[in-house]
């Protein structure tokens, strides 16, 4: 009798315990952040994980780029997708196009505590515009986590022996291609070491983040009236080009250098400058708090340097749906999902903007503790302000087919075998098969 009571007992224990097992909600989240910006996802999720027993978040890091892209549409396509995935806003057009995105209704936003309104204006309105344009519809089918940049790492210590260093501590202002040509000449002469630590080498992103940054800053377009314009590639487009081209062949800027290559040069005091996106902001965060960098540091937006007109390369990190129409998202699925997603953005918004990223969830983007923000507030206003998004065209993107006429007609151009005219003349001819 006594055997038989525990017996049950026993069973009445394993069935609560398998009841509370199985209560527990596994959200599949995929990601493309492996660097500095990927630890600081990673706490967010582990400290998700941690906060509550209902929901586990089981995180997967791919690879960046073109790779994630064709996995994601592969996963849509088998209906085996994740629950939850990061996409980047220039990459939206494409993705819309080939129907891997899910909407997301104000509903869906409501289980998260959230409006579209909560969220900086200019990325919705992107969103939106893409939305149109490719669904006929003004549905929101991602929701923007930050807005990421092109911005100016320098080696104080090195600047200060060239002089370029002003009375406030910071870099000497550059107005013109051909101030930051005379201040890199003076770099080289003074210090000794390439000035520019410049990634190229199997790495069109960064190549194209530049030339599209200094084609931006003439006043260059490539879409007009929602299409493909070529008009100023010949003029602006070439004279961007030439003057990248032009610091490669003077030994201003590193030729033909991976990426983590260039980073470590740039960490290492062996150039004095880093053009770079502001996901790195972790790497010498890092780097100092570990005493592992031996110089001072400061972080500017990209200068203006043709009259004024300080537009730069932006994109924006978001957090997306996939359209899984064979395995639909249950209900709870969705819940999940989307308390995760609140986490993100409310609890984890401060962490993330520690990743060198500037906050779209406007209360954190708001909050005092950003704005004091160490090194971020040295470039986080005026980089905001000068943001300037992908053109809405599906061919362009992280994971677009541009990328690679970059690396096939811009980078030879850099290693002197191509003229300017050539790899424009190739660029052009590259960008209207893709769009046809």
């Amino acid at each position: 009798m006594r055997r038989s009571r525990m017996l049950a007992l026993g069973f009445s224990l394993t069935a609560i315990l398998s009841s509370a097992a199985s209560a527990q909600t596994t959200v599949v989240f995929w990601d493309f952040f492996g660097g500095g910006d990927g630890a600081r996802m990673k706490t967010i999720v582990d400290n998700f994980n941690a906060s509550q027993k209902d929901i586990v978040v089981n995180r997967t890091t791919q690879t960046w780029g073109n790779p994630f892209y064709t996995k994601v549409h592969t996963a849509v396509v088998a209906g085996q997708t994740p629950d939850i995935m990061t996409y980047h806003l220039s990459a939206v057009p494409a993705g819309l196009q080939k129907k891997d995105l899910r909407a997301l209704s104000t509903a869906d936003l409501a289980l998260a505590g959230l409006k579209i309104t909560d969220f900086q204006s200019n990325l919705v309105n992107t969103l939106t515009t893409d939305a149109k344009a490719l669904t006929g519809t003004s549905n929101i089918y991602s929701i923007p986590l930050d807005t990421h940049t092109f911005v100016v790492y320098y080696n104080k210590d090195l600047l200060k022996k060239a002089g370029l260093i002003d009375a406030s501590g910071m870099m000497s202002p550059m107005k013109s291609i051909a101030d930051m040509t005379k201040a890199l000449q003076t770099i080289k002469s003074k210090t000794g070491v390439v000035p520019i630590a410049f990634s190229s080498n199997q790495d069109s992103a960064t190549v194209w983040r530049l030339w599209y940054s200094l084609f931006l800053q003439q006043g260059g377009s490539m879409f007009k009236d929602g299409k493909l314009y070529l008009g100023d590639l010949d003029t602006k487009g070439k004279a961007a080009l030439d003057a990248i081209a032009d610091w490669t062949k003077q030994g201003l800027l590193t030729k033909n250098v991976t990426y983590p290559a260039s980073v470590a040069l740039f960490s290492a005091g062996r150039t004095a400058m880093m053009f770079n996106g502001n996901w790195e902001v972790p790497t010498m965060v890092d780097a100092k708090a570990k005493g592992t960098l031996k110089f001072d540091y400061g972080i500017m937006a990209f200068p203006a340097l043709y009259g004024g007109k300080a537009s730069t390369w932006a994109d924006s990190h978001e957090l997306a749906i996939p359209n899984n129409t064979k395995t639909p998202m249950t209900a709870d699925k969705l819940k999940a999902v989307m308390t995760f997603v609140s986490y993100v953005q409310k609890q984890g918004g401060m962490t993330w903007a520690g990743g060198g990223h500037i906050p779209s969830y406007l209360p954190t983007q708001t909050s005092a503790a950003f704005k004091a923000l160490q090194p971020n507030v040295q470039y986080s206003a005026t980089a905001a302000k000068d943001a300037t998004l992908e053109p809405n065209v599906p061919i362009f993107g992280v994971g677009g087919p541009v990328y690679d006429a970059v690396g096939n007609y811009f980078t030879p151009v850099l290693l002197g075998q191509l003229t300017s005219d050539q790899g424009i003349s190739k660029f052009k001819a590259a960008l209207t098969t893709f769009n046809k």
